[in-house]
């Protein structure tokens, strides 16, 4: 009795001869089992394509979000110049002198600066809340520096202008977000955010409890507050000194005072 066999008919369409491949059993799960790994090779081919294809794409985003950085770096370097600049506009503008004054003052100087309630001295509470972060800054801090004050509120509450000032920056900052700076004159400053708007617009002119922003939580943020802080020659201050109400039992929130 003859071995079984498989035969395989190859018919041409133009010529009439056709072709006939035998083969043995064995042969044909030899061939079947060849095409199927084959198969399995050219998906797991398709498959690694695919995944480094996801990898060179990730590469990519990182990439360009190294190379935005970069431009938000330069941009941030440029807008600190354009407030120096905008510091000595506003001192001429009003006819002060630059002032040349020791700029060595440490931190436990600053704390006996003589408070004028005037209408450029930045003391006006910016918003109602509950203080969440105190000041810290120097030899004298408990943690790591943090120049202002974090002040937690609801979303879209108001924050005012602390004195009379000249709006030397209102724009957005990767850490602060909603960002405003205001010169107040006498080398006096004081930053606002993490702000949900921005009311008014660079070189605007506000006056002391004038609406500047709502609160918000834009920039690196874990919810709604307002960062304050209050600057004089260069130094961050203790913004507590200017405003006594936020040492206030009733403001303190989640830290412990000093």
């Amino acid at each position: 009795m003859e071995d079984e066999r498989y035969t395989i008919l190859l018919v041409s369409e133009k010529a009439e001869k056709t072709r006939r491949i035998r083969l043995r059993p064995a042969s044909l799960r030899f061939i079947v089992i060849g095409i199927i790994f084959i198969i399995i090779g050219g998906l797991s081919s398709l498959i690694y394509s695919i995944s480094y294809m996801n990898k060179i794409s990730e590469i990519n985003a990182e990439n360009l979000k190294m190379r935005t950085e970069r431009k938000d770096v330069a941009k941030l370097i440029i807008d600190l110049q354009r407030i120096q600049e905008m510091d000595t506009y506003v001192r001429q503008s009003l006819g002060m002198p630059d002032p040349i004054k020791d700029l060595d003052s440490d931190f436990e100087k600053s704390l006996s600066v003589q408070v004028s309630y005037l209408e450029n001295i930045p003391s006006l509470m910016p918003t109602f809340g509950f203080v969440t972060q105190g000041f810290s800054k120097g030899k004298f801090a408990n943690r790591s520096n943090h120049t202002g004050l974090d002040i937690a509120a609801s979303l879209l509450t108001p924050i005012k202008a602390t004195a009379d000032a000249f709006v030397v920056f209102s724009g957005w900052h990767h850490l602060y977000g909603n960002l405003i700076i205001l010169s107040h004159g006498n080398r006096y400053f004081s930053l606002y955010g993490h702000n949900h708007q921005n009311i008014v617009k660079e070189r605007d002119n506000v006056k002391r409890g004038q609406l500047i922003a709502l609160m918000g939580e834009s920039g690196v943020t874990s919810g709604p507050h307002l960062h304050f802080e209050i600057w004089k020659n260069g130094i961050p201050l203790d913004p507590t000194i200017y405003i006594p109400e936020y040492k206030s039992d009733y403001m303190i929130g989640y830290y412990e005072k000093k």
